[in-house]
This record gives structure tokens, C-alpha cells and sequence, in this order.
């Protein structure tokens, strides 16, 4: 009797440990949607050329905006911008709390989102 009821207590523990390291999971990955959304768009201020009416994004003020927006929020990521498009992909590593005592350990997340800046 006693080795079912350790063993029920241990699925619960690690049904338990899914539930709070997956929704914290969930939620992070929102995050870094919103931070690389958020990278894009500022990214995606730095239009030049509209007087010629040739609008694009200025390739490098549009990096380094975006890339500061990043660093000021202590995130890692790459960005690509072609003319009128930003694409911004953010990538950190979340490290599991509860979910450790099973033997899982950091996972990697990774998010991209993309801005294009249209005129109308």
C-alpha cells in the first residue's frame, strides 16, 4: 500500500512541476513576443528617402534602434529589415524551476515577429 501511495504522490509532484514551469513557460514566450514586436516597430521608425518617394527603413538606424531597444531590456536577438519589412527574432534562455528535480534543465525560447510599414 505504501509504495502506491509514494508513487501517486510522486506523479502529482511532477504533474504539479509540468503545470507551474509550463505556465511559466506560456507566459514568458508572451513577453518576448511583445519585446520583439516592440524591437521591430522601433526598427521601423527610422524611415528615410519619403521626400524622394522611395520610403525605406534606414538598414542601420533601424538595427541599432532595434538592437537597443533589446539591450535595454537585457535581450539577445537579431534583426533583418528589408525595405518597408523589420523582422526581429529574440532568443533567451528560461531556466526551469520546479521541473529540475526531474532532470530538465534550461530551455531555449525563441520568437519572431515582424513589422511592415505601410502608407496610406
Amino acid at each position: 500500500m505504501s509504495g502506491f501511495v509514494v508513487s501517486i504522490f510522486a506523479g502529482l509532484v511532477a504533474l504539479s512541476a509540468l503545470v507551474f514551469d509550463g505556465a511559466r513557460l506560456v507566459s514568458q514566450r508572451a513577453v518576448l513576443d511583445d519585446h520583439a514586436a516592440n524591437a521591430a516597430r522601433a526598427a521601423a521608425q527610422e524611415i528615410i528617402d519619403i521626400r524622394l518617394g522611395n520610403e525605406r527603413i534606414d538598414p542601420q538606424a533601424g538595427s541599432v534602434a532595434a538592437h537597443r531597444y533589446l539591450a535595454q531590456h537585457n535581450l539577445v536577438g537579431s534583426v533583418r529589415i528589408d525595405g518597408l519589412s523589420v523582422e526581429v527574432t529574440v532568443v533567451q534562455t528560461f531556466p526551469m524551476t520546479l521541473l529540475t528535480l526531474a532532470g530538465v534543465g534550461d530551455q531555449v525560447l525563441a520568437t519572431t515577429r515582424e513589422v511592415r510599414v505601410v502608407d496610406e
